[in-house]
């Protein structure tokens, strides 16, 4: 019914907006990441920072999903139905409403790689000072496989604490870039995937439909042949008793 609907929209734009307010919250940490002068430092937001990350990605997936069902469900409401053009009012303003978030999300990812790769490329600097662009790129794509910082390591303690630095900072741009890219995955199902999903579903309950009202209508047609077929042999009947009555009749008066 309706009640049941408008309450599951409500709950869906709530949880938009505490995705919002979790990637907000998300930008800040990743700002403090950015600044922080030690490892312990680090750790200690970084945990943080995954673990509401792993809140924001279960419910940007859940209420993703609830919305592609509102869609499968408006799908298979005719466009007459009283509550066809609300239904599908709260279904695009909470599809863009996610797509928003989802597009919000993506931009502040990216903005922190940014930051996280040009932090990368000076701490690598430290220790190799004369480096050219293809030895920075090819580091940057491969870091364990560059021998740079074991050599510096036998010249400085300053060498040992940037290739902590770099490691930790390498590892946290590939972890925000697979998030950046299943929210990529996340967008597409919202807007492509999931309508040519449904409509494969709905036009096969359509089929359904339609051969179901066909035979419904062959049954119809069947009940009115049996009657008058049943009503032909009735007259068939009724026709050979007069004919008897007459018969009797005429031999009767013949006898007579």
């Amino acid at each position: 019914n309706i009640e049941t609907f408008l309450n599951e929209t409500a709950a869906i734009e709530k949880n938009i907006e505490t995705i919002h307010a979790n990637i907000t919250r998300i930008q800040s940490l990743q700002s403090n990441i950015l600044v922080a002068t030690s490892t312990n430092e680090v750790d200690a937001i970084s945990y943080e920072r995954n673990q509401l990350m792993g809140d924001t990605r279960q419910l940007l997936i859940e209420n993703k999903d609830r919305i592609k069902q509102i869609e499968y469900e408006n799908a298979k409401l005719p466009k007459s139905d009283p509550k066809y053009g609300l239904r599908t009012q709260r279904h695009g303003f909470l599809r863009e409403k996610l797509s928003n978030i989802l597009n919000e999300y993506r931009g502040a990812e990216d903005d922190y790689i940014k930051h996280q790769t040009e932090r990368t490329i000076r701490q690598y600097k430290i220790v190799n000072p004369n480096a050219t662009q293809q030895e920075i790129d090819d580091y940057m794509s491969s870091p364990s496989g560059q021998p740079v910082f074991q050599q510096a390591l036998l010249r400085t303690g300053e060498a040992r604490d940037a290739l902590d630095q770099v490691k930790k900072r390498h590892n946290d741009i590939k972890r925000v870039e697979e998030t950046v890219a299943e929210l990529a995955d996340l967008f597409k199902e919202l807007y492509l995937q999931v309508e040519a999903q449904d409509q494969t579903i709905v036009n096969i309950e359509g089929n359904a439909t339609e051969a179901a009202t066909k035979l419904e209508k062959a049954n119809e047609d069947l009940g009115r042949a049996r009657l008058s077929a049943a009503a032909a042999r009735k007259k068939k009947w009724i026709c050979l008793a007069i004919i008897l009555i007459i018969l009797i009749i005429i031999a009767v008066v013949v006898a007579i």
